[in-house]
């Protein structure tokens, strides 16, 4: 099991925390300040006060605007952490998403593939991490239709391959030739999540991450 930087939202409260100091030691200053003129005034041309107060009220607009601030920011972290741990329970389930790349292990994976057209030939090509062709068979010419496409983790001649990142590439192609454009989903086992400032993604095997958005289905 994999939780990578699940901590990473605890820091975003630091900036009010911070501005909080920074207005102390300002507030701290002024009245250092204050306190030594009016040790130091004249008795018979005192100083005017209301630039004081002035300063003091705006002193206390500042702090209560960190704080309001500090709340918000108080409450953006514990959606995120909230979303992080939701998160967990997809960790040994496996999901069917977008795009046509995902971690297979030893017991194989399913793609599933449409094209737009109706062809005269589609090719199934799985490629491994190094692009490198490992496996091909003949696809479904039937267009507008999702097909599946099941993968042991075999190579050509049936011999078993290491589990590792594999995609599918479709190649399909029209009665004059031409390339039909198609899209590809992939299935795979959810190794782990992974905490980001814009909410947590997946992680199928080490390093395929994958946005909540991207889940088309849980199996």
């Amino acid at each position: 099991m994999d939780l990578t930087a699940i901590n990473n939202s605890n820091a975003a409260g630091g900036a009010a925390k911070t501005a909080r100091t920074g207005l102390g030691e300002d507030l701290n200053t002024f009245l250092t300040m204050l306190t030594t003129q009016l040790k130091n005034q004249d008795p018979t041309n005192p100083m005017d006060t209301h630039q004081m107060t002035a300063q003091l009220v705006d002193f206390a607009n500042v702090e209560q605007q960190i704080a309001q601030n500090q709340n918000l920011e108080d409450l953006v972290r514990l959606q995120s952490n909230n979303a992080d741990f939701g998160a967990l329970n997809y960790i040994g389930r496996s999901v069917q998403i977008e795009g046509n790349e995902t971690h297979v292990g030893t017991g194989g994976t399913t793609w599933g593939y449409q094209i737009d057209r109706l062809a005269t030939s589609v090719d199934l090509h799985v490629m491994n991490a190094k692009g490198q062709r490992v496996y091909s068979e003949t696809g479904n010419l039937a267009n507008s239709v999702r097909h599946e496409f099941s993968w042991s983790a075999i190579d050509g001649q049936g011999k078993a391959l290491e589990p590792g990142n594999y995609s599918l590439m479709v190649i399909a192609k029209d009665a004059t030739g031409k390339a039909i454009d198609s899209t590809v989903d992939s299935t795979g086992l959810v190794s782990g999540i992974k905490s980001n400032t814009t909410g947590p993604s997946l992680l199928l095997g080490k390093d395929i991450e994958v946005a909540l958005s991207e889940i088309m289905k849980i199996k």
